[in-house]
């Protein structure tokens, strides 16, 4: 059976070969620098090096050449970029190199061309525990208005483990602190960052996010495979304290690994990419000559929800512009669907009242032989998503499933569905909650229904996009019936 999908329109994917983690987000100059871990030489993992791409506008990527490539008896594994703070068009870049005998150290290079070309430090590695499972740098800049400094987050993978190094120079380190273990045991840590966010929009009373992703490395791993997770608390410049040991769910899907934020974002925002998919079968995804493809970049904020500051993840300017260029329809539904014909590369808003609808389900159906369902419960305040059928199946054994998400019951709900060939990616309320899963529904349009328990009125935004993405390539979707 054949599940092969369509490349991507508005979300970043390779010319061709494998991409996973997001490395070295910086916002530098008027662009936005995305490097990844880029196997150069073929569609599965391997001689990982860093790929190169640019956006003015995180809408429209432009692909360059291979920034780091693997070198004789070193991979380069993940890490990050920072922007020089005193002016200039330096960036330094921290990577980690994977040595063949199995050893993991961080590793500096730097670029004076705006980060199209780099040159390695030839004291390499530059920070060295002599461990097989040190990885990940992400260096962020720490000012609490006396003393600014640069502090380095790494992973003791298997260990569980976050390490804190501070720098001033952005040459030598010093350990700062060490936190963890915590949660669920037989996973890795990887991939680790931690970000200032103002709580409630009070710019005087911040907290501080640690991100972290997860993948499971026992004999018998669980098969739901990779997730993230984020923990809020305080940082003090040497240590972070979380409010409470708990790892919390940053995207309640299958499919989202290894986001970190950008560096130097304008106005300060937090701004995210992640890889939108899953170690358990990544290797198995049917996409040709490409393998491997990047979220909708998000904006993090920090709103208090049911009494503790909780993450909100919005989707980026752009969509919003989008979704405002479209006209709405209003739709009497019930138990007979309203339906949709979309080019399966669109945005479906939709806003209704539970309290009027009882529950609602939104199907998803393509040429392939599969099924995505949305179902929101009421009663329990869930919303289901789950894809299936013959083709799901054929993708790996563990490849169909239902993500369950949080939608309350006790106010009007809203739905954002970003579907985008085999990506979708579902924002509940403004963010309040996300999921997000590869799906293999064909290459040739989607014909969306709507039904609700009771009779009831459902507002519907939807619009198509083309390419090139901008404003004039708009394509309005089909008349709900």
């Amino acid at each position: 059976m054949s599940t092969e999908v369509p490349r991507p329109r508005f979300h970043f994917t390779p010319r061709r070969n494998w991409m996973n983690d997001p490395n070295g987000l910086v916002h530098h100059e008027g662009l936005w620098h995305l490097y990844y871990q880029h196997n150069p030489e073929g569609s599965d993992w391997g001689n990982m090096s860093w790929g190169h791409a640019t956006s003015p506008d995180l809408e429209h990527w432009t692909e360059h050449p291979v920034a780091l490539p693997h070198r004789t008896g070193e991979q380069i594994f993940s890490g990050s970029v920072v922007a020089s703070r005193a002016g200039g068009d330096v960036l330094t870049a921290y990577y980690t190199s994977a040595y063949d005998d199995g050893r993991q150290a961080q590793s500096r290079a730097t670029s004076h061309d705006g980060g199209f070309t780099w040159e390695t430090d030839p004291s390499n590695p530059v920070l060295d525990r002599g461990t097989t499972a040190f990885r990940d740098p992400k260096v962020i800049r720490y000012d609490d208005g006396r003393d600014p400094c640069w502090v380095m987050l790494t992973v003791e993978a298997d260990n569980r483990q976050v390490l804190l190094y501070t720098s001033e120079d952005l040459l030598s380190w010093e350990h700062l602190s060490t936190f963890g273990p915590l949660g669920t045991t037989g996973v890795v840590w990887e991939c680790p960052d931690l970000v200032r966010l103002p709580l409630d929009g009070d710019a005087d009373n911040p907290r501080w996010v640690l991100l972290l992703s997860t993948n499971p490395v026992v004999d018998n791993p669980d098969p739901t495979g990779s997730s993230m997770y984020y923990v809020v608390g305080h940082f003090d410049g040497t240590a972070f304290h979380p409010d409470s040991p708990e790892l919390r769910r940053l995207d309640h899907g299958r499919d989202y690994y290894a986001a970190v934020t950008f560096d130097d974002a304008p106005g300060g925002e937090a701004v995210t990419i992640g890889w939108m998919s899953n170690w358990r079968y990544a290797h198995a995804f049917p996409s040709t000559p490409w393998r491997g493809a990047m979220s909708l970049p998000r904006v993090l904020a920090l709103r208090t929800m049911q009494g503790r500051p909780t993450l909100v993840q919005s989707p980026p300017t752009f969509i919003r512009k989008l979704l405002e260029h479209a006209s709405p329809a209003t739709v009497a539904v019930g138990d007979v669907p309203a339906l949709l014909t979309l080019s399966g590369h669109s945005l479906i808003e939709i806003h209704w009242d539970p309290s009027t609808t009882g529950s609602l389900d939104l199907r998803l159906r393509g040429e392939a032989d599969s099924f995505v369902d949305l179902s929101h419960h009421p009663r329990t305040g869930t919303l289901h998503v789950t894809r299936g059928g013959p083709a799901a199946q054929a993708v790996h054994r563990d490849f169909p499933s239902t993500s369950t998400l949080p939608l309350p019951a006790d106010r009007p709900a809203r739905l954002l569905l970003s579907l985008d060939g085999p990506l979708l990616e579902v924002f509940v309320n403004a963010g309040e909650a996300t999921a997000s899963n590869l799906v293999v529904l064909g290459a040739t349009g989607v014909t969306a229904s709507i039904k609700t328990a009771r009779p009831g009125t459902v507002h519907v935004t939807a619009v198509d996009i083309e390419m090139p993405t901008g404003l004039d390539a708009l394509v309005p979707a089909a008349v709900l019936d």
